[in-house]
């Protein structure tokens, strides 16, 4: 119910948008510094948008700054940083399964089974998505060695 309650106040403060008067500010950052492009990992997520946020409302995990549309969604990354933040670092997952590293267009993702995928390009993205379950088992085999390098 509380993870029920704070997806809605997320839903109503990204409507309001990060310049309302409910948003609160953090840290800043920039685009350049942060984690998938500057979008919010929580709005993939709890919304399957992809939204960027102005970049003063930040969190770190894993190495990795990312922002934030407001403090509720930061505050939901937070408590299970490991159900928002992409899998694979960031990196195209279709890449990953093919035992690459290729950079992510932020815009180009796909949330399956509640975890945030991203892609190259159009083509990696209608790969994954036919076949996710074989896409993603083959990238966890992979990643295993590529994370490494």
């Amino acid at each position: 119910m509380k993870i029920a309650r704070m997806l809605a106040a997320f839903v109503l403060f990204a409507l309001l948008g990060p310049g309302s008067a409910f948003a609160q500010h953090g840290q800043k950052g920039t685009h350049e510094q942060l984690a998938i492009g500057g979008y919010c990992p929580v709005a993939y997520v709890a919304m399957n948008k992809a939204m960027k946020p102005d970049g003063k409302i930040t969190a770190t995990y894993q190495g990795h700054t990312y922002a934030f549309m407001n403090q509720d969604a930061k505050k939901m990354f937070e408590a299970e940083p490991a159900k928002f933040a992409p899998k694979y670092d960031g990196v195209c997952a279709t890449a990953v399964a093919m035992g690459q590293k290729m950079e992510s267009d932020p815009e180009l993702f796909s949330v399956y089974k509640n975890e945030l995928y991203l892609f190259s390009n159009k083509e990696a993205k209608a790969a994954f998505e036919k076949d996710p379950a074989m896409t993603v088992a083959k990238a966890d085999k992979q990643w295993a060695v590529l994370s490494k390098k």
